[in-house]
């Protein structure tokens, strides 16, 4: 099916339902899919469990509300696309009749009936009291409007269910969410809490695909256990280049249950389905992705047993490209700030180049690298000694007949710990062999692991780190605005504003890994700085984002403890024992294997493609 040739209208519905109201709340939503239709919008999307509501006691209270998929529900949904030649899709809770199973379901309706479905993987602590886990992989549907896949509220905990429908060829993401703010109690913010629709933008801005946000934006009270939560709101619509054009204001604290919602408006250019992020997927190393398909249990003996509290710090200064000395002088007079303040235990990250600049060609690369210990490592020694810290940084190295791009971890003994040589290279590194391996290290302070430059690009490569459970993500890099963007938070939603230099893509990485991020960028010559610490709970958290800025020499620290916080709505044991490994297979497939490519032609989600029996 070809694409469409001009933008479209989209609608992102923040709607209501009603808790014991099934009927009704058809009628309703049937009502403002009318209305919105009737509008021009060509995809409307509705929030999660839009035709039962969501806070329900337990399964059997739950029960009387359920609907088939196809079932009463798309049925008379498909009756008003069919009228409009638009496509609908809608969040219900659902009863597969054939094994009493229930399962919290998206479903695509469109201008010819019911289209299909994607049954929620990430489900969250509600979700397990009434919902067993999906088993329709993250299926793709071919559409006049492009390749669309459904992604459900807490599924964006994760990175594979945008990223294996955009290896499946997937345009548009329509996210259902019934995503619940933080209630206060008097002061303090209850533990074990989080709002999904705040923190979504990684789902396009990592996959290049464009996406239509619906929440609710009201409050549901279950009278029968006195529980009351509150929605949202902060309906969203994206551009596949990562480019939020449309959004909803935040729910005020204080909304009932009477907010009659609203519809949030937008367009969607198609032209921009083929884009630069998109494009990196050729670039992918499935050879290094093995680790991905394993399943990793919660109490995997190789993570960390307990968190350490630490200093970490991202050093961003000018790096000009030849000017060793030069490089060496303006990162130690930051580090000489930090010397003076007396050693501390903790983590330190310098620029990627971090003293000989970005090399322009092979011939400079090929003068500046470095075999063995050489001048970089011995002042990566001399800053860890000096400040009690683990250091990293970055360099050329050689090897034989080749040049890597390669960061070293020295501890504060001056002792290499480890070294990394990038994986997945920029496309300036013409001069460049890429590295074959992603790997953590045990250290004093946890297991670290590292990353470079446009690494960042790949959540492959930060998803091994932590399978191999990294406590803390270093990444050195040279970023000068090219890829990735600016972070669009949900206003209203966070605790603490992040700055608006905020970079998305170093954000993403902390919140899917679990493991602190530190990146440090150069300032200068195009690059833009922002160097931060990049924190466990995005939304929620204590703890206040430390960004640098975009053109100043500056020392970004932020005293935290590993880990995290107990009683968090999440950590790394959690995300490791909920994520969906088994789904994760195809991201470790050869493209060019028979396996592969049944997979991405079949329609749905055909998981037979890669199992061993089919002879």
């Amino acid at each position: 099916m070809t694409r469409p040739t001009g933008t479209f209208k989209v609608a992102a519905v923040e709607f209501n339902p009603e808790m014991f109201e099934f009927e009704k709340n058809l009628e309703r939503a049937c009502a403002v899919i009318e209305e919105a239709a009737s509008a021009g919008a060509r995809l409307i999307v509705l929030p999660e469990a839009a035709l039962s509501g969501y806070i329900y006691a337990d399964l059997d209270q739950l029960r009387p509300y359920l609907d088939e998929v196809p079932g009463r529900g798309t049925n008379a949904i498909a009756e008003i696309t069919a009228k409009h030649r638009c496509y609908v899709a809608i969040g219900i809770s659902e009863i597969d009749q054939a094994t009493g199973l229930t399962y919290n379901t998206g479903a695509l309706i469109g201008p010819d009936g019911y289209v299909g479905k994607y049954r929620k993987n990430g489900l969250n602590p509600s979700d397990i009291a009434w919902f067993v886990p999906g088993n329709t992989g993250y299926p793709v549907f071919e559409t006049e409007l492009g390749n669309v896949c459904m992604i459900i509220c807490y599924d964006d905990t994760y990175w594979e269910p945008a990223r294996l429908p955009a290896i499946k060829g997937a345009d548009l993401i329509a996210y259902i969410c019934s995503s619940d703010r933080v209630v206060p109690h008097g002061d303090e913010t209850p533990p074990g809490t989080h709002s999904t629709i705040a923190a979504v933008q990684q789902l396009c801005a990592w996959n290049g695909l464009a996406m239509v946000a619906a929440d609710r934006n009201n409050a549901e009270t279950n009278p029968t256990t006195g529980v009351t939560v509150t929605y949202g709101g902060s309906a969203s619509i994206w551009q596949a280049n990562g480019d939020r054009t449309a959004h909803a204001p935040a729910t005020d604290r204080n909304i009932t249950v009477s907010n009659p919602g609203t519809i949030l408006y937008g367009e969607i250019d198609p032209s921009l389905y083929d884009n630069d992020q998109k494009s990196t997927l050729v670039r992918r190393r499935p050879e290094l992705y093995a680790p991905l398909t394993f399943f990793r249990a919660p109490s995997d003996p190789a993570a960390t047993s307990e968190g350490i509290s630490i200093v970490c710090d991202a050093v961003q200064y000018r790096t000009i490209a030849g000017d060793f000395d030069g490089n060496v002088q303006r990162a130690n007079e930051l580090i000489a700030d930090l010397q003076a303040k007396g050693k501390e235990s903790g983590l330190l990250v310098l620029p990627a180049f971090s003293f000989t600049g970005v090399p322009a060609n092979s011939e400079q690369a090929n003068d500046w690298a470095e075999t063995g210990i050489g001048r970089s490592v011995q002042m990566l020694s001399d800053f860890a000694a000096r400040t009690g810290r683990h250091v990293v940084g970055s360099h050329i190295e050689r090897d034989g007949t080749e040049l890597f791009h390669a960061s070293v971890l020295v501890n504060p003994a001056g002792t290499v710990v480890g070294s990394y040589r990038q994986t997945h290279l920029d496309p300036s590194m013409t001069w460049a062999t890429e590295g074959d391996a992603l790997s953590v290290f045990d250290t004093e302070i946890g297991r670290i692991g590292l990353l470079l430059c446009e690494d960042v690009r790949f959540p492959e490569a930060s998803g091994v780190l932590a399978m191999h459970r990294a406590d803390l993500i270093a990444v050195p890099t040279q970023w000068r605005g090219e890829y990735g963007g600016h972070l669009h938070d949900a206003e209203g939603l966070f605790a603490h504003r992040y700055p608006a230099n905020t970079m998305a893509h170093w954000y993403a990485i902390a919140k899917t890994t679990q493991a602190y991020t530190v990146v440090a960028n150069a300032v200068d010559d195009g690059c833009q700085g922002s160097s931060g610490v990049f924190t466990l709970d995005p939304v929620d958290s204590a703890e206040s984002p430390v960004v640098g800025t975009v053109d100043q020499s500056e020392v970004v620290s932020v005293h935290l403890r590993t880990l995290g916080a107990p009683g968090s709505w999440m950590n790394q044991r959690l995300l490791v024992g909920g994520r969906r490994a088994d789904l994760a297979v195809p991201v470790a497939l050869d493209p060019a294997s028979a396996e592969f490519r049944s997979w991405r032609d079949a329609p749905g989600y055909e998981m037979g493609a890669w199992t061993a029996y089919r002879q």
